[in-house]
């Protein structure tokens, strides 16, 4: 608005200048076309009237006829052009003394035609006489006309020339004027352009100096303090409102991530943004960045929450199975007592069969059916033992699962880690969860390959075992033959029964190394189970970790 009121000041200074310029020229041009340019016209006329008193003059004057006629040619035409001068004489006139100069000079000049015409007529011939009366007349009465006749044309002159002088005395007078006047509206325009610039001065620099100290405020993360007000349609205040806008786009963006933020540090990943539509341009990348961060952990929250669920029914799973095989062990240590029972008895009776030998075909049919009997018992432990073994191998495949579930939570441990590592320090507590995971299924891994290693090695000690069942069935055999062939030959009963004592003594070593290792594999049953428990509860605790989080529905 100041810039547009300076400019109008300088258009109406120009405006004036221009219209005083344009009265001068007026008047320049009024002075030359009424008052300078007639002066020649009047000059011209003048002129016109001296060529017809030459004329004249020439021909009363000359003698020779054809001369005469020339000089009243001349006459002629210098009349013509005399009288068609004072048209252009009578247009130039403005004044009132022009007019009545003019009007005196064509009465003068009809005046001095006329009597011009008379002498003319008069002396315009070779009669000498009659020149010499017509010089006479043109000295006593032409000349006096023409004399009237000039002072009238000069009067007309001079009036003109008094006219453009007092006209050029006052366009002196206007041209200082006007220069006064153009002097005062600069001088003036000058004044009121350094007031009004002062005051723009005054309008830009206040409301700048104070957009600078909240800018200053606002590179300090100050948003929410106002900025100062500027009502003025101009650049000023457009940048003020595009600052304005900004901050208020700032504020809104800022709330949104801190919500969003404050929302996943608390747990729950089940959030949207609430103004999508103002992360435009640069800060497109931002709420992209927060997005995937967001999709990142919840999906690796809900991986583990599955491999705690994977780790927990693993764990059911080998408590269930390490139960199976303390059962196993207990009823296979039940069985390995009762044989060693029976060897025990077998021996002590073959230590009788060669004290009484006397006796020996009664004590050997004796000796015969608890023969027998033992040899059914050392079936119903060697069937025993051979389930002892399926079980401890289905141990191994449930042990061998439980391996793999290890790997499998090593593997989704290592990968949370990761993950954690990405997101930084938001996933610094779900890194400590991971830790956690990598070390159970570590402890899983080891424990299951301690169980594994001592299955092998119960399975091992059941194929000596059965191996030494099967020597003791053999030997059983034998003992029942040699029985039977007691009654034949009583000689061969002591020798025999020494033999049988020999192998009743190793198989009651056998039936002592076989309980020891279902001993060994009970105390392996019980660690296991204790082992998943232990598995067990640490899933059970993962699943509570993971529950604190609140993950978006698949």
């Amino acid at each position: 608005m100041s810039s547009l009121i300076t400019v109008l000041i300088a258009s109406v200074a120009a405006i004036i200048a221009a219209i005083l310029l344009f009265v001068v020229a007026s008047q320049y041009n009024k002075v030359l076309t009424n008052y300078a340019f007639p002066q020649g016209d009047i000059g011209q006329a003048m002129a016109d009237l001296a060529d017809v008193r030459s004329a004249t003059r020439g021909a009363i004057g000359y003698s020779d006829q054809s001369q005469i006629d020339q000089m009243v040619e001349i006459h002629d035409q210098a009349v013509e052009d005399l009288q068609a001068a004072l048209p252009e004489i009578k247009k130039s006139i403005v004044a009132k003394a022009g007019e009545k100069d003019y009007n005196n000079i064509v009465a003068t000049l009809d005046n001095y035609l006329e009597v011009d015409a008379k002498i003319l007529k008069m002396g315009a011939t070779t009669d000498a006489e009659q020149s010499k009366k017509a010089q006479d007349a043109a000295f006593d009465e032409l000349a006096p006309a023409y004399a009237t006749a000039s002072e009238a044309f000069q009067g007309l002159m001079d009036d003109n020339i008094s006219l453009g002088d007092k006209t050029h005395s006052s366009l002196q007078k206007m041209e200082l004027i006007m220069l006064l006047l153009i002097i005062v509206i600069i001088v003036a325009a000058c004044i009121l352009a350094t007031k009004i610039g002062g005051k723009i001065a005054k309008d830009i620099a206040q409301p700048m100096d104070d957009l600078a100290r909240r800018l200053e405020t606002f590179a300090q993360g100050d948003l929410t303090s106002p900025f100062p007000e500027y009502h003025n349609d101009d650049e000023l205040g457009e940048m003020v409102q595009s600052v304005t806008d900004t901050t208020t786009k700032l504020s809104v963006i800022f709330a949104d991530m801190e919500n969003l933020l404050g929302q996943m540090s608390n747990g729950n990943f089940n959030i949207q943004t609430s103004c999508e539509e103002e992360y435009t341009g640069d800060f497109r990348p931002l709420l992209d960045s927060i997005r995937e961060m967001k999709i990142q952990i919840d999906g690796t929250l809900k991986e583990v929450r599955e491999a705690s669920e994977m780790v927990s029914a693993g764990a059911l799973n080998l408590a269930e199975a390490s139960q199976a095989l303390a059962e196993g062990a207990t009823d296979q240590a039940a069985s390995a007592q009762q044989m060693q029972a029976t060897i025990d008895e077998i021996t002590n009776g073959l230590n009788n069969t060669v004290d009484q030998t006397n006796d020996a075909y009664a004590e050997a049919e004796r000796v015969a059916g608890e023969a027998e009997s033992s040899r059914n018992e050392m079936s119903v432990m060697v069937e025993a033992m051979n389930r002892i073994s399926e079980t401890s191998e289905k141990i191994g495949s449930v042990i061998t699962e439980i391996e793999d579930i290890a790997s499998q939570t090593n593997l989704l441990s290592l990968n949370a880690s990761i993950e954690a590592a990405r997101a930084g320090e938001a996933g610094k507590g779900f890194a400590v969860v991971a830790d956690q995971i990598r070390t159970l299924a570590e402890q899983s891994a080891k424990s299951a390959v301690n169980t594994r290693e001592l299955i092998e090695e119960s399975i091992r000690e059941i194929e000596v075992g059965n191996k030494a069942a099967e020597r003791t069935e053999k030997v059983l055999v034998e003992v029942v033959e040699a029985i039977h062939q007691l009654a034949d030959n009583s000689k061969g009963i002591s020798e025999t029964s020494v033999q049988q004592a020999e192998s009743m003594g190793q198989a009651d070593a056998g039936v002592t190394r076989i309980a020891d290792i279902i001993q060994s594999n009970s105390a392996t049953a019980e660690e296991t189970s204790a082992t998943s428990e232990e598995l067990s509860a640490q899933a059970t605790s993962m699943d509570e970790i993971v529950a604190r989080f609140s993950l978006t529905e698949e």
